[in-house]
């Protein structure tokens, strides 16, 4: 059975389009990255100040006052950890979800799979996360976690995010384009994200019944990967499977809602 899309193209044909246009997402990616660094003081060293400041600041609220328990993990090195991996999903939304939006009159102009411009601002994130995340594993090896076979499973973690943040983008820049106040709803959607997801606590802080919810966040997987892989522990397999899940029924939401509004960017862009 061959599944169309809303034009009545075959699925498969619009999604190997996309190889034809590698240049172009390879011009718009190096464009995000330099737009990005700019006129800059800190240049990229933002992508290592990016997940450390707030790494200092939580660490001393959180650790003084709510004293999380962390399994024996030093409190700033769990909270580096998780905000690494968040700072790409979370910058990539904000990022991105203005993404057909602020290139309207590229949409104008010349013809490209549209989903391009999200994923390029994506990938430009993703290059800052690279940075961070090297930042994450030194520090983690100075707090005498040191490589095991288990950092070989850390670019399954790093698949999983890219998609995440590819998946969580396109919906954002799609339903900014149909319900523009959304420019001002996912900011703060994103900030609900994050504390209901165990990046600044452990998830044994979660209320008994609602950590079975756990699963539902197709963020809480990757963060148990992570970690399980950087501090040498047994994950929750549960939650990662769940989230993964998760993960399926976001990308499913996230094709169909872009779908609905593809064939009329150029106008409501």
């Amino acid at each position: 059975m061959r599944v169309f899309d809303a034009t009545g193209t075959p699925l498969i044909e619009e999604l190997a389009e996309y190889r034809q246009y590698v240049d172009l997402f390879r011009f718009l990616t190096l464009r995000d990255i330099r737009l990005r660094y700019r006129q800059t003081l800190l240049g990229v060293a933002w992508a290592i100040v990016q997940p450390l400041l707030p790494m200092v600041i939580f660490a001393v609220i959180f650790s003084r006052f709510l004293r999380p328990e962390t399994g024996g993990i030093p409190y700033p090195l769990y909270l580096l950890t998780g905000l690494t991996l968040w700072t790409v999903v979370a910058s990539s939304i904000l990022a991105g979800s203005t993404a057909f939006i602020s290139n309207y009159s590229l949409l104008n102009k010349v013809y490209f799979p549209r989903a391009i411009l999200p994923m390029a601002t994506v990938a430009a994130c993703a290059f800052d996360g690279l940075i961070a995340w090297a930042v994450a594993m030194a520090v983690t090896c100075y707090y005498g976690y040191f490589p095991s076979w288990w950092w070989f499973l850390l670019p399954a973690v790093a698949l999983w995010i890219v998609v995440l943040a590819t998946a969580a983008t396109l919906l954002a820049a799609s339903l900014t384009v149909a319900f523009r106040d959304m420019k001002n709803v996912i900011p703060f959607l994103v900030q609900i994200w994050m504390y209901s997801t165990p990046v600044l606590y452990p998830a044994s802080l979660i209320p008994r019944p609602l950590r079975l919810l756990a699963g539902a966040n197709p963020m809480a997987g990757p963060l148990e990967a992570f970690r399980a892989c950087l501090f040498h522990s047994t994950p929750d397999w549960r939650v990662i499977a769940e989230s993964g899940l998760s993960l399926v029924v976001l990308i499913a939401v996230a094709i169909s809602v872009y779908r609905s509004v593809e064939a009329h960017l150029a106008e409501r862009a």
